[in-house]
């Protein structure tokens, strides 16, 4: 999965493959990282990286991270491409239809929305847990919710479409 990490004023391309279970690629800056990644407790991760053990508390807040590291405090946005797209853009979406689809394989965990539902630009419409991580995805333009293609609980692939508004 491709997100822009934005720390200040600086955006840094961050792609994670899993690799293992528990085991991904993380690529920053154009550089490679073997992690193997262990959800301790809600907010608390066991990281190896090489011959090193962190623990890191990780405190999410929307696309809002602090990230506490051996007393070191860590502050950035990590957003997909599409929403860092979007954000650039003022979150002006053009009107129209978007086909909200899952950014990596992954299980749905919570449909926020039905069909039907009337939704703004930018509204969180599915909750999908990729990595151990909740990821909720949000409709790039308002509309109506014409069709969802998944239900809670099921396991979807990278690119599955999730919901169509309009």
């Amino acid at each position: 999965m491709n997100y822009i990490a934005t720390i200040g004023e600086r955006e840094i391309k961050v792609t994670v493959e899993e690799v293992g279970v528990a085991r991904y690629v993380v690529t920053g800056d154009g550089k490679g990282h073997l992690v193997d990644a262990h959800q301790v407790q809600d907010s608390v991760w066991s990281i190896l990286y090489g011959t090193n053990s962190f623990e890191v508390d990780v405190q999410r807040r929307g696309d809002e991270y602090e990230v506490l590291i051996d007393g070191d405090c860590y502050k950035f946005t990590l957003m997909n491409e599409q929403l860092k797209a979007l954000s650039r853009a003022g979150g002006k979406a053009a009107a129209g239809k978007a086909l909200v689809t899952s950014p990596m394989p992954g299980k749905v965990v919570k449909l926020l929305v039905a069909e039907g539902e009337e939704v703004k630009s930018d509204q969180g419409v599915i909750v999908v847990e990729a990595m151990k991580m909740e990821n909720e995805l949000k409709s790039a333009v308002a509309g109506k919710v014409k069709e969802i293609f998944v239900k809670e609980g099921e396991v979807v692939e990278s690119g599955a479409k999730l919901l169509l508004v309009e």
